[in-house]
Order: C-alpha cells, then structure tokens, then sequence
C-alpha cells in the first residue's frame, strides 16, 4: 500500500522547523517569522543581537528534480538566503542546500529565459508563466534533450549557463551553513 504524502503546508513547516532546529544547535538566535511574512519565514540574529536576516526555507519530499518557485523570486532581496530542503517520505535523512538571493535570483532568471527560447509540444514557443524552478541540474530543462542543434535556439551565454550549472552543481551549498556568515 502507497504511502499517503503530507499536505503542501505539513512539507513546508516540516523543513522550516528542520532548518530551525539546525540554526539553534550553530548557536544562533533564531525563531519563525509572523504568519504570512512576505519574503521569508524564519529570522536570525547573532549572539549579540548586532546582525540579523532573513531566511526563505524551501521544502521538496521524495522529489529529485529541485524546487519550484516564483517570478518574484528573479528579485535579489539583500539579505536574504534561500535554504532548500529536500526530504524522502521513507528516510530521517535530509538534504539542505544554503543559497544567498543573488544565486537564486539569476539561475530563476536566466533558466526561465532559456526555457522561453527552446520549443514546447508540437514545437511551439513556450509562453511564459509565473512559475520557475530552482534546479538540480538544468541540462534537464523541459525541451532541451529534445533538439539536436542547441545553438539553433540557445547563444553562447545560454550554453555556458547549462554546462556550469548542470547536474552536481548544488553540492558545494550542501549544508554550508558558514555561508550565514554571521558575526
């Protein structure tokens, strides 16, 4: 018998509380944010109280692809990290991958420009959508192991962008809590 999956929110406060509980064990002042914060949902401080952010927590279950997200996350936020939870239904372990804004604000970006430019089915042109995903390795974007001729669609900027950022580049942010760099 399949396993039911929790709903959409249970997933989401499931990894926020995970990404609490690390923050709290690296000594750092950390609590959620007010119900319906636009920007993100848990908030930081150091010991001292001197240095703050904001933090965006995205969670995925027994999903391998990556994260969806929104067009307003192509706007860089100062401050702002993306923690990115990805957590399997019949396992304790987790995956967390910490990200800042600007990182996240340009892969959305420029892999949903990328997707805007390859066919779709039948091979119409993509129309665009609010959604976008952060992606584990964006050589899968929807569309493109279906053309022969990438150059045909895609400039050399585009290539480039899908060779760096293809399958493997999300490691190094695999738990980089340094990357909070609070001091």
């Amino acid at each position: 018998m399949k396993k039911e999956q929790p709903q959409p929110a249970v997933i989401g406060a499931s990894g926020e509380y995970l990404v609490l509980s690390h923050l709290l064990r690296l000594n750092l002042i950390a609590g959620t944010a007010p119900e319906n914060t636009k920007d993100y949902d848990l908030i930081v401080l150091n010991k001292d109280g001197t240095t703050s952010f904001p933090i965006q927590v995205k969670t995925t279950i027994d999903k391998t692809d990556g994260w969806i997200l929104k067009d307003k996350h192509e706007k860089i936020i100062k401050n702002l990290i993306f923690i990115f939870v990805a957590m399997k239904t019949n396992s304790k372990d987790s995956e967390i991958y910490v990200l800042n804004s600007e990182l996240v604000a340009n892969l959305v970006k420029q892999s949903h420009e990328i997707w805007l430019k390859l066919p779709g089915l039948n091979g119409k042109k993509h129309q665009s959508t609010s959604m976008r995903h952060l992606m584990r390795d964006y050589s899968k974007i929807s569309g493109l192991r279906k053309i022969q001729d990438k150059e045909k669609y895609l400039n050399k900027s585009d290539i480039e962008f899908i060779d760096k950022y293809s399958d493997g580049w999300i490691n190094e942010y695999k738990d980089r809590w340094d990357l909070l760099s609070i001091k």
